[in-house]
């Protein structure tokens, strides 16, 4: 008898409960006449066999179910950029053709003739010449490869980093990348998200390779790596925001002499990002000024990853080392002359050649003797920057002993404050600037 009240009286209070406060956001139907579904949220319509009139505006429902999405202008790559191959160029030396070269197309030709270089330049000398162009039609080079055990290990997240994700705004835009800050919506951490078509598995599989590396790297001279998202046809690479952009930024904003302590700090912090990568066994391949980033405290941090540049023609060259141009490989010694450069372009404010065409810039590297830096610069500092900058990449100074250089020993320290206040300098006149002209608008 007991146990049919408690049955009885626990079968009403289990009727009384109901869900509260219950909101209709997406009912989805089928339209008995058409067939079609009907209330499908916009962002699914192109995906399924909707009626497009009887879509839902997701931005008009409720946080918990509303779509995040991502700025229009990120999703407009998926259209602007178009699907770009390297040229495969079949080449033959024929010293009675016009360059001494046959199957040669219409644009690299083109390209030679803007370039400056004679057909006399490139007799002397058409294997390297034949290097250049491969270099300059985006050829990758290689050094030591990724184990696939590794590369197995490497996976994309396959959903919108803008559920994750805050897309604050662009800060870097290019032809085939585009830069965006953003912040974590749990941490409130702010980071930043390199975007960039997904072109085909090969490439999908270079990308891999290159996640490969730097998430194994732990490193404070080198830019952390977060995560990859592959999603509405591209890739979303998150790494550490380093508020003050690159060196190339820097030095191209300040029109005076940088101080040679301000140098010497920046050196020394780019050859501890250089050692530990080196340490690991491996190779940077790409550094320049451009790929050296800063932040507000001073640090130097090596950027790693650029993988839009394995979209497009070589025409940054100006940091390349001969060998690279001349038997098309990488040793850890041309990380050493990509350094020698950053140092001659912090005492001049361009590399060399800066106003040349690139394939005219490939061919100086090669055949031109090594770049020197003004002789107002100190003794210590000239002799640096020659170290780095032997043509010979087995006669060029080791790292270890650039560590040892009176010019890094004497600046290692006391470069750091003067760093932060340069950057700072930089960070208030461009927004003065700023501000200047959208007051003129």
């Amino acid at each position: 008898m007991g146990n049919k009240q408690c049955q009885e009286s626990l079968s009403k209070s289990k009727s009384d409960i109901r869900p509260l406060d219950v909101k209709k956001c997406i009912s989805i139907k089928r339209d008995p006449l058409t067939g079609k579904l009907i209330g499908v949220p916009k962002e699914w319509a192109s995906h399924l066999d909707a009626d497009q009139q009887q879509v839902v505006e997701t931005n008009k429902l409720p946080e918990e179910v509303r779509t995040h999405r991502l700025p229009d202008c990120i999703l407009d790559i998926k259209n602007s950029i178009e699907n770009q191959k390297n040229l495969k160029q079949q080449l033959k030396i024929d010293t009675d053709a016009n360059l001494c070269l046959i199957g040669l197309n219409v644009e690299i030709e083109k390209e030679i003739y803007n370039s400056g270089v004679s057909r006399n330049e490139i007799v002397k000398d058409t294997v390297n010449f034949i290097s250049i162009l491969e270099i300059y039609d985006g050829k990758e080079l290689s050094s030591k490869q990724t184990s696939n055990e590794v590369m197995t290990q490497t996976d994309f997240l396959i959903e919108n980093p803008a559920q994750k994700y805050i897309f604050n705004e662009q800060i870097e835009k290019g032809v085939n990348c585009k830069l965006y800050k953003i912040i974590d919506r749990r941490l409130n951490h702010v980071l930043v998200a390199k975007v960039f078509k997904f072109y085909d598995n090969f490439n999908c599989y270079r990308l891999k390779k290159e996640i490969s590396l730097v998430q194994q790297l732990e490193c404070p001279n080198i830019v952390k790596y977060h995560e990859t998202y592959l999603h509405s046809g591209c890739f979303f690479i998150i790494q550490e925001y380093m508020n003050f952009g690159n060196l190339r930024k820097l030095i191209k904003l300040f029109d005076k002499k940088i101080d040679e302590s301000i140098i010497g700090y920046i050196l020394y912090q780019i050859l501890l990002g250089l050692k530990y990568l080196h340490f690991k066994g491996k190779i940077h391949k790409h550094l320049s000024s451009k790929k050296v980033l800063i932040n507000q405290k001073g640090d130097v941090k090596l950027l790693i990853m650029d993988y839009k540049n394995q979209f497009k023609k070589n025409k940054d060259p100006y940091w390349i080392a001969p060998e690279i141009i001349e038997q098309q490989i990488i040793e850890e010694a041309s990380d050493i002359w990509c350094l020698g450069i950053i140092a001659y372009e912090l005492s001049e404010r361009d590399p060399p050649y800066f106003d040349e065409h690139p394939i005219r810039v490939m061919y100086n590297i090669v055949n031109q003797p090594a770049p020197k830096i003004s002789k107002q610069r100190s003794t210590l500092f000239q002799d640096f920057t020659q170290k780095c900058l032997i043509k010979n990449y087995e006669n060029r100074t080791t790292l270890r002993e650039l560590l040892k250089h009176d010019f890094i020993i004497q600046n290692r320290e006391n470069g750091k404050q003067g760093l932060i206040e340069l950057c700072k300098r930089m960070d208030t006149d461009q927004k003065s600037k700023l501000k200047k002209s959208s007051s003129l608008k």
